[in-house]
């Protein structure tokens, strides 16, 4: 993940042009982001947090939210936008063997760039950190095989749901809901932690 968060340092002020640090009231992300947030009865980790935009819109709606981010300048970014927010540098991999827990994550595109063999020990980090019955939100890019392809910051992946669900329930999590099309990239997953 090294090469990952130097692409993202090296295109950070770009990349937070296109990103902005507030979310626009017509983000359509929104309608999946916040009703989950809603069912969260606790504390939200928003990993891979980036310029904080997500982190800081569910703060201003009232939600007790933290955000992870391995990209420095984004960290400056999402602090200076979102003064009140905590938000910690570190990366997913900081979390292993933690004794802090949440009671949702959300992985927002977050997941991404990690190699096939990289995902399922991510998982299992991120449902060492999540209480028990806690919830995982997740969207990533999916298709018809698990294959790579060229993001603008860095190498990412696509996935088939039907890949990743195996992939949560690996992890110990169990699948609540998920929204794709097979024709469209983008895909949401939501799982508890069972």
């Amino acid at each position: 993940m090294d090469e990952v968060v130097q692409a993202y340092r090296t295109n950070a002020t770009r990349l937070a042009g296109v990103l902005g640090t507030e979310v626009s009231p017509q983000d359509p992300d929104r309608a999946v982001i916040e009703p989950w947030a809603r069912t969260v009865s606790g504390p939200i980790l928003d990993v891979g947090a980036g310029t904080g935009r997500w982190t800081g819109h569910l703060a201003a709606l009232g939600h007790d939210v933290e955000g992870l981010e391995p990209v420095d300048r984004f960290v400056e970014l999402a602090r200076r936008a979102h003064p009140t927010v905590p938000f910690r540098h570190a990366s997913l991999a900081d979390l292993e063997g933690t004794d802090e827990r949440w009671s949702g994550i959300l992985a927002w595109y977050s997941l991404i760039h990690l190699r096939p063999d990289e995902l399922p020990t991510a998982l299992s980090t991120l449902r060492g950190v999540l209480n028990d019955g806690g919830s995982l939100l997740a969207s990533f890019f999916s298709g018809p095989r698990i294959e790579a392809f060229q993001h603008p910051a860095a190498t990412a992946y696509r996935w088939p749901m039907t890949s990743l669900v195996h992939a949560l329930k690996g992890a110990g999590f169990e699948v609540t809901a998920q929204q794709w099309h097979p024709r469209r990239p983008h895909a949401t997953v939501t799982a508890r932690a069972s």
